[in-house]
């Protein structure tokens, strides 16, 4: 049998352990995180949870895939902490509802418009279909903008079908029910293998759309500021790491996206860092376009929406400035 006083040693180590043990558990802290597709949006939060930049802010990330403006519900409801649904955000706060986007990835949309193989510009898609996933939504609406910005009326010198979403317009375009559509990465330079034609970027034509953000509460920004610090930091080191370390950054969107060919996931990569923001955030004079656009694709809302009322790229600002 040990004597009294080691076993009062042997009881004190383990409390010494757990003391100090303690402070490292409570360090890690639960959140949930909706997101709206497995895409190229999702990168810059994909890269932060591999390379742990999430843990290195004390945040033990859950990723949940909840797809549409099913996230923005989730997050007012409270099942999740953040959502990366940015348009739903936008649209929920130009309603009124008190939320906030505090971060994008891309201060412009990533889709491309992909078109049959005999088509090699937008001005050929007069007297075609071109695929939709909704009327009014914004894919239609960056159609809308494409054709008329080529002198095409919409719905009168092309006419627009409802399709689905991004796989059934894929296999729309590629069984020839319509003549084009607008797809992200990385669908166009898949398609482009197969021979289809990429005949217009939306970004060239609509540079107020946000891509890859993060939607949170007012009443988080205001309970837990230094928790939306952290989450944005960790997030914003994300986007950084893709564009200064192209060649691990390949690797990781070609895992998460499910491409095995190397070359393919640098192709794609290489035209996702050509088109995001440098710190996460934008000027108001975007923030107001954005707005602007949101308005158009909502329908019946006019009335003029202060940017303080939508954004908060305080937390991006503050935490580019860290970074530097």
């Amino acid at each position: 049998m040990k004597p009294a006083s080691d076993k009062f040693l042997t009881a004190s180590g383990i409390l010494a352990v757990l003391l100090v043990a303690a402070p490292l558990f409570a360090q890690s802290k639960k959140v949930r995180f909706s997101v709206s597709a497995i895409s190229i949006a999702e990168v810059p939060f994909k890269i932060a949870s591999v390379k742990g930049f999430y843990r290195d802010e004390g945040l033990n990330v859950e990723t949940i895939l909840i797809r549409g403006a099913v996230g923005l519900q989730a997050l007012v409801g409270g099942s999740v902490d953040y959502t990366s649904a940015s348009g739903a955000t936008i649209a929920a706060a130009v309603r009124g509802i008190p939320v906030k986007l505090v971060f994008i990835g891309s201060a412009k949309p990533q889709f491309d418009l992909m078109a049959q193989k005999d088509i090699r510009s937008v001005a050929e898609l007069r007297g075609k279909l071109v695929g939709i996933s909704s009327r009014g939504g914004a894919i239609d609406l960056l159609t809308q903008a494409i054709l008329q910005k080529n002198g095409l009326t919409p719905n009168k010198d092309v006419t627009s079908i409802v399709v689905g979403g991004q796989e059934e317009t894929a296999l729309a375009l590629r069984t020839g029910r319509i003549a084009a559509g607008l797809f992200t990465p990385p669908r166009p330079p898949i398609l482009e293998r197969e021979g289809f034609n990429r005949i217009a970027y939306s970004g060239d034509y609509m540079a107020t759309y946000p891509t890859g953000g993060i939607g949170v509460t007012d009443e988080k920004i205001k309970a837990d500021p230094a928790e939306v610090l952290a989450f944005v930091k960790a997030s914003l080191r994300g986007l950084l790491f893709a564009k200064q370390n192209r060649v691990e950054a390949a690797k990781i969107i070609g895992d998460y996206l499910g491409v095995k060919d190397a070359a393919l996931s640098q192709q794609i990569l290489d035209g996702y860092v050509g088109r995001i923001s440098a710190a996460g955030s934008a000027d108001e004079a975007w923030m107001k376009g954005a707005i602007e656009f949101t308005q158009k694709s909502l329908g019946g809302v006019d009335k003029e929406v202060a940017p303080a009322r939508v954004f908060d790229f305080s937390f991006a600002q503050k935490a580019a400035a860290g970074l530097k």
